[in-house]
């Protein structure tokens, strides 16, 4: 009879009703002046409940500032801290939430990663972060989506869209991206799974079906590589506003999505590249284990140098790379980190400032893909070559579908050091304490990939521009903190010239001639000088052996791509 009950009452049980959102356009004459969001729930039973509107995420802060003021109706709402709402009602009243979302920028989106809210006259692009408020502890509450009143000459879209019965969680809403304006395209493509909509913007050197293609052939071989990923997935681009002397790419992954700026001269290949890093943040941390809340940046070696790993790793291996491809990003990654400033500095300086210093920000992915390797390598040695890294972070995976709650889902950091006793029994105790605590510079060994590639070592002199880049950035590309004792002031380019841009030279390498295109009166002249600054250092790249031949060649990108 109990257990009868117990049956009819679970039957007779309702599920939580859904948080509703909707987006709506504002619209003063022809031009896109803001968006409307629309936030419908139920209030809890005792009366009182907290809405957390978009403060901080991703380095930005204060979201909340593009909001205007929010209109409670069915509740009274109150600002109890910045940032919190809290909402007065009947027991389980209906509230209904009406804001609107305003320019995050003075115009178009900046170079590097713009999170907040962009909103132009013809187009836009929200993060679910920045734009939609969320009841408090209802993140992984049902939730609803629609689009209202959008003029039918624009396109909009949205991983919101995603049908095939998929259940939408606030989560969901908090973690996606939106787009939409006149001149948006859109390109669909099949993947292993399901397939992939691509939606960009802007004038680039490469068509939409030209990168549509790339973005599928990454996805469905790192999709084939994990074996596990079904449904479909959306990704955007748009180009955010840069100077012709720089390229910027970023980009953040969206759980069935990622959203990519860039700046108009960024190649195809070099956004493949990131394309192939955010979705391997589909499993990395996600699948893997769970990230801390505090101190989260204290955990980027694993999240995000592990991810580097894994996209080296899954493009070799399944042939969207060649063995070229992987040594000329593998060096571009280890000439950085042999050149940074900040290489020996501790993960106490990561959780300081990851994001107000680019070199610092650089560090986890350069120093967690180096550890990967060494890892890698590792576990191959003390298993006889039975396993590697990839039967490691597997067997975190089946941990982390095992656990009944997320309570029981352990910290990447720990779990790792359990896997890798477990696959290989290996302690990593030491290693934490040498390379990720204290920040020990991490060489990896000359024959780390057996014979079919080498990790040579040169004696070369330090790179110097001369000139602060950053703040030259901020200026305007005009020539900001000029060493008078550089090579390029004895070439003649001197503090306020205006650089139109960079004719030659590669960053990080003081042994190829650097060339910049100045503005002078009503003309430009091309100014030309080594980079070479002071002092010297060890740098490595791998080098792959020379003349092999096929077989030979298909055996080292499996040795290297873990095969």
């Amino acid at each position: 009879m109990i257990a009868a009950m117990a049956a009819l009452g679970a039957l007779g049980a309702a599920r939580p009703a859904p948080v509703e959102y909707s987006l709506a356009p504002v619209f003063e004459g022809d031009a896109l002046k803001a968006v409307a969001v629309e936030v419908r729930f139920v209030g809890e039973a005792d009366g009182d409940t907290r809405v957390r509107l978009p403060n901080d995420w991703g380095g930005e802060t204060e979201l909340y500032r593009h909001l205007s003021p929010v209109a409670a109706e069915g509740g009274e709402a109150t600002v109890e801290s910045p940032g919190v709402l809290l909402i007065r009602h009947g027991k389980h009243a209906r509230i209904t939430l009406r804001y609107q979302v305003a320019n995050g920028y003075p115009g178009d989106p900046p170079a590097g990663n713009p999170y907040r809210p962009v909103i132009r006259p013809a187009w836009f692009h929200l993060l679910g972060e920045a734009v939609f408020a969320e009841p408090e502890d209802r993140y992984q509450a049902p939730a609803r989506f629609r689009w209202r009143d959008w003029p039918k000459d624009w396109t909009i879209a949205s991983d919101l869209d995603h049908g095939g019965g998929r259940r939408l969680q606030v989560g969901d809403v908090l973690q996606s991206v939106s787009v939409g304006g006149p001149d948006f395209r859109i390109v669909t493509r099949p993947i292993d799974g399901g397939s992939v909509r691509l939606a960009m913007r802007g004038q680039w050197d490469f068509t939409p079906d030209r990168f549509a293609d790339l973005v599928s052939s990454v996805l469905d071989a790192q999709r084939r590589f994990w074996g596990d990923k079904k449904g479909p997935y959306f990704v955007t681009l748009i180009p955010t506003d840069g100077a012709l002397t720089q390229v910027s790419i970023g980009g953040t992954g969206r759980g069935d999505a990622f959203a990519m700026f860039a700046t108009a001269n960024a190649t195809d290949s070099a956004l493949r590249y990131v394309i192939a890093h955010e979705h391997i943040h589909t499993w990395v941390p996600r699948a893997l284990g769970r990230m801390p809340k505090e101190d989260e940046a204290g955990s980027y070696w694993f999240s995000e140098g592990f991810t580097d790993f894994y996209t080296y790793r899954t493009l070799l291996r399944t042939g969207v790379w060649s063995l070229e491809d992987f040594a000329r990003y593998a060096n571009e990654s280890l000439l950085a980190y042999e050149v940074s400033p900040v290489r020996a500095e501790p993960n106490s300086r990561i959780l300081k400032d990851f994001w107000t210093n680019a070199q610092v920000g650089k560090l986890p992915y350069q120093r967690g893909m180096l550890l990967a390797f060494y890892w890698d390598a590792k576990i191959r040695t003390a298993t006889n070559g039975a396993k590697d890294l990839d039967d490691v972070v597997f067997l975190m995976r089946r941990w982390r579908e095992a656990a009944k709650t997320s309570d029981e889902v352990g910290y990447v950091r720990e779990a790792f050091a359990k896997a890798m006793n477990e696959v290989a029994g290996l302690d990593v105790a030491q290693d934490y304490a040498r390379y990720v605590d204290a920040g020990e510079p991490v060489v990896l060994p000359a024959d780390l990939f057996g014979t079919c590639a080498r990790i040579a070592s040169e004696n070369r002199r330090v790179f110097e521009r001369g000139w602060d880049p950053e703040a030259t950035s901020k200026a305007g590309n005009v020539v900001t903190g000029l060493k008078t004792d550089s090579p390029a002031y004895a070439a003649g380019l001197r503090e306020g010239m205006k650089i139109v841009r960079r004719e030659a030279g590669v960053v990080g390498d003081a042994r190829i001639e650097y060339a910049v295109r100045i503005k002078e009166g009503d003309g430009e002249r091309v100014i030309r000088f080594m980079p070479e600054g002071k002092g010297n250092f060890a740098a490595r790249e791998i080098v792959i052996a020379p003349s092999l031949d096929e077989t030979a060649r298909k055996a080292c990108a499996a040795r290297i791509g873990g095969a």
